[in-house]
């Protein structure tokens, strides 16, 4: 790639870590929200599972693996917090708004976890350019210690 790799990769972790650990935390959201949350309570349900798929995304850092976190937190919700026993159904735009919720708390918690790292690596930048060109720790130090009244 370019050198824009870490746009689709923000941690070291292989994808297919990253999807199981997703996984598994869609089915204890799941196991969490079917015992907290009335059935009748679809809208409460979905956010529940948004929620940690956005989170999966945040700190998975990977995109591939949070969308697919996603689609497998769709699978779970329609089968057993919408429907009962596992029977999945596609019952038209409710469900393909329930995807794209899914799929839009995905992104947007890597987007978030894309925008802490950009202003990080700015942050880091900065601090290692000051330290290269001589004007960091040292020239601060010697302007504080001019300027301090005890001398």
């Amino acid at each position: 790639m370019n050198g824009t790799w870490w746009l689709v990769r923000l941690r070291s972790a292989p994808t297919g870590i990253t999807l199981a650990a997703g996984s598994a935390a869609v089915v204890a959201a799941a196991l969490a929200a079917a015992a907290l949350i009335a059935p009748s309570e679809l809208v409460a349900r979905l956010v529940a599972m948004a929620l940690c798929v956005a989170a999966i995304g945040a700190f998975g850092g990977d995109l591939i693996a949070a969308l697919a976190t996603a689609g497998i937190a769709w699978s779970v919700l329609d089968g057993f917090l919408v429907n009962r026993l596992g029977a999945l159904t596609w019952d038209g735009a409710a469900d393909a708004a329930r995807l794209g919720v899914l799929a839009g708390s995905a992104l947007a918690g890597w987007l978030g976890a894309l925008a802490y790292r950009v202003a990080r690596h700015r942050r880091d930048v900065v601090r290692m350019r000051v330290w290269l060109y001589g004007d960091g720790f040292a020239s601060s130090v010697h302007a504080h210690k001019e300027a301090s009244p005890r001398g």
